[in-house]
Formats: C-alpha cells, sequence, structure tokens
C-alpha cells in the first residue's frame, strides 16, 4: 500500500465544514440582500440593517479567507527542507565507503574492518521509505494546492454579490439625500451606525493609524482616509497602507458601507499577497 502523508486530507477536513457553510448559508444570505432591492430603495433603517448584515457576512467570509491563506503558505515552508531532504538521499545512495576495510589475502594479511549485509540492507531499507515519505508529501501538497484554488472561485462570487449590495446601499443613500433636499442629517445617521469607528480614532487622524506586520516581515502602518469632498454626494472611506518612510504602497476599495474592521482586513490579506 502507497504511504500518505495525510496532510491534505487533514487540511480539507478542517476547512470543508467552513466551505460548507460559505456556499450555502452566506451565498444564501447575500442573495437575499440583493432581493431587498428589486422594488426599489428600502427606507433609511432598513438600508442601515442591510449595510449591518452585509458586513457581518463580509467579516465571516474574511476570516475564512485568513485561515485559508494560513494554509496556502503550508507548501512554501515544506518545498525547501524536502528539497534538502531528497539531496541528502541522493547524497547517502552515492556513499563511497567500502563495506570491507583490509589488507590482501596473504601471511600477513586480513580484514580490518566490514559492515554486516543486514545493517546495509537496513540502511537501504530506511532511506527507502524516508524516499517514499516525501513523494507522498510532495503529492499532497499539490493536492493541497489544487483544493485551494477550487475554493476561490466560490469566494470571488460571494464577495462580488455583497460587492453589488454595497454599491445599491450607496446609490439608495445618494437617492435618500437628494429627498430630503440636500439634508446630511440622514446621511450622518447612516454612516453613525455602519461605519463605526470605536478604537481606530478619527478617519484619516494620526490615531487611526495602525501598525501591521506582513508576511514579508515588513511593517506597514495602515489607515482610514476618506475620498475628497467633490468625488460624489456620498462619503466614502478607503484604507491605505504606508511604508516606513510614508509613501503609500497600497489602496484599498473605497466603500460606503464597510466598517473600518472590515477596510483594514481586506487591506492586510492584500498586502499579504500583492506585496513581495
Amino acid at each position: 500500500m502507497a504511504l500518505r502523508s495525510q496532510l491534505s486530507g487533514i487540511v480539507a477536513k478542517q476547512i470543508g465544514r467552513l466551505q460548507g457553510e460559505l456556499e450555502a448559508k452566506i451565498q444564501e444570505q447575500a442573495t437575499t440582500l440583493v432581493s431587498e432591492f428589486t422594488s426599489g430603495c428600502p427606507d433609511k433603517r432598513s438600508l442601515i440593517q442591510i449595510a449591518k448584515t452585509r458586513n457581518n457576512l463580509l467579516k465571516t467570509i474574511n476570516s475564512f479567507q485568513r485561515l485559508l491563506n494560513r494554509f496556502a503558505g503550508i507548501p512554501s515552508k515544506l518545498r525547501p527542507p524536502i528539497r534538502v531532504a531528497k539531496i541528502i538521499i541522493r547524497l547517502l545512495k552515492r556513499n563511497p565507503t567500502p563495506l570491507a576495510i583490509g589488507t590482501g589475502p596473504g601471511p600477513s594479511g586480513g580484514l580490518l574492518f566490514a559492515r554486516s549485509a543486514g545493517y546495509t540492507t537496513r540502511q537501504a531499507d530506511r532511506i527507502q521509505k524516508v524516499t517514499l515519505l516525501l513523494e507522498a508529501l510532495e503529492d499532497d501538497l499539490k493536492a493541497l494546492e489544487d483544493l485551494l484554488r477550487g475554493i476561490g472561485p466560490s469566494m470571488n462570487n460571494i464577495k462580488g454579490i455583497l460587492q453589488n449590495i454595497n454599491t445599491n446601499v450607496e446609490n439608495c443613500a445618494d437617492e435618500l439625500n437628494e429627498s430630503e433636499s440636500n439634508d446630511v442629517g440622514d446621511i450622518r445617521d447612516i454612516l453613525k451606525e455602519i461605519q463605526p469607528t470605536t478604537g481606530t480614532g478619527i478617519a484619516g487622524s494620526v490615531e487611526s493609524n495602525q501598525t501591521y506586520r506582513a508576511k514579508n516581515g515588513r511593517d506597514y502602518v495602515l489607515q482610514i482616509l476618506e475620498e475628497k469632498v467633490g468625488s460624489g454626494p456620498v462619503p466614502r472611506r478607503f484604507a491605505v497602507a504606508k511604508d516606513n518612510i510614508g509613501v503609500v504602497v497600497l489602496k484599498g476599495q473605497p466603500s460606503f458601507s464597510s466598517d473600518t474592521s472590515i477596510l483594514l482586513e481586506e487591506l492586510k490579506f492584500r498586502i499579504d499577497n500583492q506585496l513581495p
């Protein structure tokens, strides 16, 4: 029977349940939220609730994505030691050490050192087992990568639905703003409920800065900013990442309905996957 490392099976078991929940409950709830706009814009209270529900769904997806990101890092960490182990095995197979050391037959000659055939057989057997385990582990790493790639389309589909909801909420807030004769009171009420800034300070201020150490080992300063006045009647916010000299190296997607934690988490994910 072929040896197996069981790595892909362990990972598949851990994420299988979460994937089922993602593709069933979350997608169903996201689709239900979209249907709220089929007959026009909801009232202010309903709009706030839709935005909050969307944020909760997005937080669940972001948590799932963080888990996948950890699993995705396993192959890159294991392949280097696997390559080293295979090189060592090749060197051991080429070991030129003789099995017997001595002088030729004769009155004063004789064998000085010898290893039994059993010892040699056991060594070869150990090397063969390790080789099979390494091959099995490599197969499991490829299976793990295929597994993670298969989840991507479902994740992107659901996030696309949630992005459409964000656009609908923004458009309806814009419409509400116009219907109130440019009275920004309702917009401020909505923003206050769906864009909490607790623990992050005022958007764009020094207090809102957050340091994040990425997978590449570098530290970035994350900050929440608001689009400049004139970009639209409904204010949208976005997250940026700055390097150690204050240069913006990555900018998040502007959003009206995403709360602060979502903007930051999505930017962290992009930092770990897009910056070298």
